[in-house]
C-alpha cells in the first residue's frame, strides 16, 4: 500500500491541502497494490483452515473498502479540478477584459452592417424613439433643426390638452 497516496487522500478529505497533480497515480499505485493483497488473500483461502465464511466475508470488506477510498480520492479530485476550472476561468475573463477595446463593439457592428449590405439585406441598426423604431435611412434624413423649433423646448403647461396631443403626435 502506497503510504503518500493515503496521506494525501486523508489530507485532501480534511482540506488541508488541494489536489496533488500525481492523485491519479497514487490511485493506480493504491489499486495495483491492492490487487496483489486480494490475490494474495485468495491464494490464503486456499487453506482448509481459511475456508470458512469469515475469511470470505473479510475479503469483501477489503474490496469495499478499496471502492471507497477510490470514490473519495477521484470525488476529491473532480472537486479540486472544477475549483482549479473556475479560478482559471475567472483569471481568464479578467485578462481578456483588461485587454479588451472598448470600442470593439462598434467595430462589430460596422463589420455586420457590412455583411448584410453585401447581402442585401436591410440594415439592423435603429434607434427606440418613443416607441417607435428609427431605421438609419431615416436617422440620416431627418432634420433635427424642425424638431428642435417645434419639439421638446415648446413650452405648454404639462395638463394642458395642446401639450399632450403634440407629444402624441410625435410618438407616432
Amino acid at each position: 500500500m502506497n503510504r503518500w497516496a493515503l496521506t494525501a487522500a486523508l489530507r485532501l478529505q480534511k482540506g488541508l491541502v488541494g489536489m496533488d497533480r500525481n492523485a491519479l497515480g497514487y490511485l493506480r499505485d493504491l489499486n495495483g497494490h491492492m490487487e496483489g493483497a486480494l490475490a494474495l488473500l485468495e491464494k490464503l483461502a486456499e487453506y482448509p483452515e481459511l475456508k470458512n465464511e469469515d475469511f470470505i466475508i473479510y475479503q469483501s470488506y477489503f474490496r469495499e473498502y478499496l471502492a471507497d477510498t477510490n470514490m473519495i480520492v477521484l470525488d476529491a479530485l473532480e472537486e479540486s479540478e472544477q475549483a482549479m476550472m473556475l479560478k482559471a476561468n475567472t483569471e481568464r475573463v479578467a485578462y481578456e477584459k483588461k485587454i479588451r477595446d472598448p470600442d470593439d463593439c462598434y467595430l462589430d457592428v460596422m463589420h455586420r452592417e457590412e455583411e448584410l449590405r453585401k447581402q442585401g439585406q436591410p440594415s439592423q441598426i435603429g434607434l427606440l424613439l418613443g416607441m417607435r423604431k428609427v431605421t438609419r435611412a431615416e436617422i440620416l434624413s431627418a432634420s433635427f433643426e424642425e424638431e428642435d423649433e417645434t419639439g421638446p423646448d415648446t413650452e405648454e403647461e404639462p395638463g394642458s390638452d395642446e401639450g399632450q396631443s403634440a407629444n402624441d403626435e410625435r410618438r407616432s
